[in-house]
């Protein structure tokens, strides 16, 4: 015997609910497995421009502007076909906005403005603040480089005036997956933060 028509179509609309349950059960399981990321740190910048600073102002470093996904702690990897991934397994030690804000904090001071550079927020009174969007800050895979673009200005605190303003761009080759991968974007900056105390030096 038949069952009747709209028992039928109550039967399948329940085996299709439970079918697309099961498979997000499924995908969500899948997400907590593997092993724990491992954690990556931007070395301390050695920029070459060590004691090269006199600053007559004190300055702060703002918390860098970033759009998702680069206001997070993952390791952002560019496919050969353009699309946004993350590097497997891998996590920065702090939002990259905070991390990039100590290290830039960090090379300033290591160029001789120890006292007159801190973050903003802080002990520091500012004559100047140094604004920084990140707007490209990833692993390119296709091409095999590290690339890191940063839109930097020179505010006065006092005016709100912008002092200078300039967009820095690095392309460093070398790896682009596994423990050795965070070593490109290191490089990369290292040269970008170089390149940032040389051209803040005239107006600090």
């Amino acid at each position: 015997m038949s069952s009747p028509p709209h028992r039928s179509s109550c039967v399948a609309r329940h085996r299709r609910r439970f079918a697309v349950l099961t498979t997000v059960s499924l995908v969500l399981s899948g997400c907590g497995g593997g092993p724990p990321p491992v954690t990556f740190d931007l070395a301390q910048p050695e920029t070459g421009g060590r004691k090269a600073l006199h600053p007559k102002r004190q300055f702060v470093v703002t918390d860098p502007v970033a759009v998702q996904p680069l206001d997070s702690d993952r390791v952002l990897v560019r496919r050969p076909d353009g699309s946004l991934a993350t590097l497997a397994h891998a996590q920065w030690s702090d939002r990259l906005p905070r991390l990039l804000q100590a290290r830039i904090v960090q090379a300033f001071e290591n160029a001789g403005a120890v006292g007159r550079v801190g973050i903003a927020g802080g002990a520091i009174t500012p004559d100047v603040t140094l604004d920084v969007e990140i707007r490209v800050f990833e692993l390119d895979a296709g091409v095999g480089q590290g690339k890191i673009e940063l839109a930097v200005k020179l505010i006065d605190a006092v005016t709100g005036r912008t002092i200078a303003a300039r967009v820095f761009q690095a392309d460093m080759a070398g790896d682009t997956e596994g423990p050795s991968a965070a070593g490109t974007l290191d490089r990369a900056l290292g040269q970008i933060l170089g390149e940032i105390i040389r051209w803040g030096r005239p107006y600090l």
